[in-house]
């Protein structure tokens, strides 16, 4: 009986050299995991690094051919004007481009992930607290407003699916309780973005649906590139209005998720543009469908672009 529980107890026991191997291992494992962080680290600095110089070679063919163009001013005199505006413009251009490289690329699956946690969070509450599927996007009153408030507008997602957006001075981040109104008003994830454009923007903030709808898509596919393609068509007459967007190639994941970015910025813009509560409402999700309604007096129509 002794003699079987010690020989039992023998092969149970790790060896030496079993305990040797094991160590071995996870050496081994904690040096290729090393190795794999330091492939992944040089990867992304040859990738930041290639982006960069792509923006550095455009520079210099900018300001080349810009030079090129004031050689040539000063050997056609017929054609100087030209030339030498042409030249000055990519001098311009190519020392612009160069100083405004960016140092740091980061990678959209970063910004997907971030803003993912969030919308879970978000569409969590919104459940717990028994809120309705409505998404109203309200316009800040007026740009003293939007700068006390730091927000060009808001999101309010009322409980009662037939509430009416509440007034500029009953919404703030946080909870809206009133005698009329229950629900949450938080900052659009689009703010920032509509913040950005509207300082670049050439030319004021479009009053009218066409208007909007070509300065918002222009952003969304040159100066954003969060979509490849947008396509928009719009119904208005003096009570109501609507308006369709339809874009592929979109960033961002999920767009039914809770205050999308893509849909958050056409929202806002149309609402601050109008200076009316704009409902969203995604309808497809490949490619993304969106349409925008409010009621107001807002009728100057277009045809489809």
């Amino acid at each position: 009986m002794s003699t079987e529980a010690q020989t039992d107890t023998d092969e149970s026991t790790p060896t030496v050299a079993d305990r040797s191997d094991s160590a071995e291992n996870t050496e081994t494992l904690a040096a290729q995991r090393d190795l794999l962080a330091a492939e992944n680290t040089r990867l992304r600095e040859l990738l930041a690094a290639s982006q960069r110089s792509q923006y550095r070679d455009t520079a210099l063919a900018l300001g080349g051919v810009g030079v090129v163009c004031l050689v040539l001013g000063f050997l056609t005199p017929t054609a100087s004007t030209v030339l030498f505006a042409l030249g000055g413009i990519g001098l311009f251009s190519g020392v612009l481009t160069y100083f405004l490289t960016p140092e740091r690329f980061i990678s959209a699956a970063i910004g997907e992930q971030v803003y993912a946690a969030t919308a879970v969070s978000y569409d969590r509450l919104c459940s717990d607290l028994g809120l309705s599927e409505r998404r109203l996007y309200v316009p800040s009153a007026s740009p003293d407003e939007s700068a006390q408030q730091a927000s060009p507008g808001w999101l309010y997602v009322p409980q009662d699916p037939d509430d009416t957006p509440p007034s500029q001075s009953e919404l703030a981040v946080g909870f809206v309780v009133t005698e009329t109104h229950r629900g949450i008003a938080v900052r659009p994830t689009g703010s920032g973005l509509f913040e950005t454009f509207e300082t670049a923007l050439a030319e004021p903030l479009g009053t009218t649906p066409p208007v909007l709808c070509e300065q918002l898509s222009d952003a969304l596919i040159s100066d954003f590139e969060l979509a490849e393609t947008v396509t928009y068509d719009f119904d208005v007459d003096d009570s109501r209005g609507r308006i369709s967007f339809q874009l592929s190639g979109g960033l961002y994941g999920d767009p039914t998720q809770f205050d999308h970015p893509v849909v958050s910025f056409l929202a806002l813009g149309v609402a601050t543009g109008l200076q009316t509560p704009v409902e969203s409402t995604v309808t497809e999700t490949d490619p993304l469908s969106l349409t925008l309604s409010w009621t107001g007096e807002h009728a100057e129509t277009g045809t489809e672009n």
